[in-house]
């Protein structure tokens, strides 16, 4: 019984590496005329009908092809283990050819890399002047590459390209709303991952977000912004409110209070329009102390005496004047 067990699992294991090898294996190689990067190792160009301590050259970018001699060349010490090395293959790509036959064996490129990062919610790009959105609001990302061209390698279909999400407090985060960011498959570009990010339970605050490529090590060799990795700097802000809306505020009337002398028992019933230009003097009053009606006391009538006036006066006047001459008249006879 052990024996049939331990056969099953080693054909288990074989079947597997069957399955993963060859696609694991091929990232490396390289057929003859394909694609590889500046700062990629460990290459198998075996297939490209190079041999071992051949020499290769580079012709330069005109478009005469091979004609005259090369512009920079480089040996193969290893066909199984090839290293596409900054230093030599840097501003010399294009297609390289065996020595001395001229030979086509491989093209060289310089890696490229863009991430864009998109509010999918409000459909705006977030950029440098931009950061920021609101949260609730679902988050997208645009990959775009020439990194693609390995998805041609025999075997594979597509390229790993990993999206870095870093949290406010130091921390990355392997996943986003269960969409997971390490090693995402792609076979075109732009590749878009579509709204793949709920902010809604994430932390308000700064995001460092970046993509990157290290397949066989070039970003480890080759760690050039733009190429085989986009800026880390903080470029995402989750906040709740959005800074960039503002809520309409309903305008509160605005109350004017004025400030009146102190006037006892006296009542200002209106002011002017032009309140500055009128002067208004309000002498004080006493004020009474009300008086209980049960203690309001009884005022006889007041009989009121008429002072005479001028006319009175007058006419008294004239008639003791003339009772005065008649006596004396009477006298005089």
């Amino acid at each position: 019984m052990l024996k049939w067990f331990t056969w099953g699992a080693v054909a288990a294991l074989i079947g597997i590496s069957v399955l993963v090898l060859p696609a694991g294996a091929s990232l490396y190689t390289i057929p003859q005329g394909g694609t590889a990067f500046i700062g990629e190792q460990g290459l198998d160009i075996s297939q490209t009908g190079v041999v071992r301590y051949a020499e290769i050259g580079w012709f330069g970018t005109v478009s005469n092809g091979t004609s005259g001699e090369s512009v920079a060349t480089t040996s193969v010490d290893d066909v199984n283990n090839f290293y596409i090395d900054p230093t030599i293959f840097n501003g010399r790509t294009g297609p390289w050819y065996s020595l001395p036959n001229k030979t086509l064996i491989f093209f060289v490129q310089d890696p490229s890399l863009t991430l864009t990062i998109l509010d999918e919610t409000a459909n705006y790009e977030l950029t440098e002047n931009s950061i920021y959105v609101p949260k609730g609001d679902h988050v997208g990302f645009v990959i775009e590459t020439n990194l693609v061209a390995i998805a041609g390698r025999p075997g594979i279909s597509t390229v790993p390209i990993t999206i870095h999400v870093q949290q406010p407090n130091g921390n990355e985060l392997a996943e986003v709303s269960g969409y997971k960011l390490n090693d995402i498959g792609i076979s075109t570009s732009p590749f878009s991952t579509g709204p793949v990010w709920d902010t809604t339970t994430y932390a308000s605050g700064t995001y460092a977000v970046w993509a990157d490529c290290n397949v066989n090590h070039m970003k480890d060799n080759y760690p050039v912004e733009g190429k085989t990795e986009t800026p880390r700097q903080g470029n995402l802000q989750i906040l709740a409110p959005n800074q960039l809306i503002t809520t309409p505020v309903t305008p509160v009337p605005t109350v004017i209070t004025r400030t009146v002398p102190h006037v006892t028992t006296a009542t200002v019933e209106s002011v002017p329009a032009d309140a500055s230009a009128v002067s208004t003097t309000v002498p004080p009053t006493t004020a009474r102390t009300p008086v209980s009606p049960t203690e309001v006391p009884t005022i006889p009538p007041t009989t009121t005496t008429k002072a005479p006036g001028p006319d009175s006066i007058l006419i008294v006047g004239v008639l003791g004047v003339s009772a005065a001459l008649v006596t004396r008249g009477k006298r005089s006879g």
